[in-house]
């Protein structure tokens, strides 16, 4: 396929494309800072730099493209430095530029990068949260992911769109050790978003569904009994399911985290066949063939 990525230079656009162009894909990568030149360099990328709210650029980039993946946005770490004005002109009038143009040019492919802080105060009095959990946004960034959702939907239902919204934990960059803790509770690898978008790319390609969300996180073992204890002394569940891990975490000074959610990721590994490789089980190996005393890396 033809592909238009949005933000391509953002994390896990970064590490998408190098896969994208393996499996044989042109790539038209757009984002409003400029991209290096050698991703241009196979011949299978076309580099556009160009403002997601200006509707023309968006459409010239999207033509001849057989599908897109939108994950151009400000995010919720930005707030210090967006307004209002700014997320509503990149994440809302941004996505209704790129469903517009796709509706004008007859292309129906979708993959959009939600996220799960459009749960906000949906999670007030829950453990668990999935797919069912209501949207009640308590910040500008999430509520112009639920806005965006929201016209997601209606270009599945009104114009026979095939979408797959991507809701992600936290994958910021950051060093391994927060985030191989954080693996514990909302955090995910870019590796495993770079799988769950293109699992949705080949879903929404073959029209398997109209919209539908995903919840991608890291998977954990964790069940509906193993609480309160898992947020009042996470430890002994925590040896249950990993054993020698809580003395590997006192050797590299590591402290368990309080536990308050139960991630439910089984729409999209039942549906996407999302398979997450970086998992908690994954970073205490990482930390086994490390010395205690190893300085953090990122």
């Amino acid at each position: 396929m033809r592909i238009l990525i949005t933000g391509a230079k953002g994390n896990f656009p970064s590490a998408l494309i190098p896969r994208l162009e393996e499996l044989g894909h042109q790539l038209v990568l757009l984002d409003l800072e400029p991209l290096p030149t050698e991703v241009a360099l196979s011949g299978n990328c076309t580099l556009i730099q160009a403002d997601i709210r200006d509707a023309g650029a968006v459409t010239a980039a999207m033509a001849g493209c057989d599908a897109v993946i939108h994950a151009m946005a400000y995010h919720g770490d930005m707030a210090g430095r967006r307004n209002y004005d700014d997320y509503h002109g990149v994440n809302v009038t941004g996505t209704h530029n790129v469903l517009t143009a796709m509706l004008r040019l007859n292309i129906k492919t979708l993959v959009f990068s939600s996220s799960e802080v459009v749960y906000g105060a949906g999670m007030e009095g829950r453990r668990t949260m999935d797919e069912s959990v209501p949207c009640i946004p308590t910040h500008i960034y999430p509520l112009t992911k639920v806005l965006n959702e929201e016209m997601c939907r209606f270009y599945a239902r009104e114009h026979d769109f095939h979408i797959a919204m991507l809701r992600y934990g936290c994958f910021v960059p950051a060093d391994w050790k927060v985030q191989g803790m954080g693996r514990l509770t909302n955090w995910l690898d870019r590796e495993d978003v770079v799988q769950a978008n293109e699992l949705a790319l080949n879903a929404v390609a073959q029209e398997q569904f109209g919209c539908e969300a995903f919840l991608i996180h890291c998977a954990k073992p964790f069940v509906e009994a193993d609480w309160p204890q898992l947020e009042n002394d996470a430890a002994p569940i925590i040896e249950k399911y990993y054993p020698g891990a809580n003395e590997l975490l006192r050797e590299h000074k590591l402290t368990l985290p309080k536990i308050h959610t139960r991630f439910d990721i089984s729409k999209a590994q039942r549906v996407l066949g999302y398979a997450p490789q970086h998992n908690f089980e994954q970073f205490l190996q990482r930390l086994r063939e490390s010395p205690a005393n190893e300085a953090a890396n990122a």
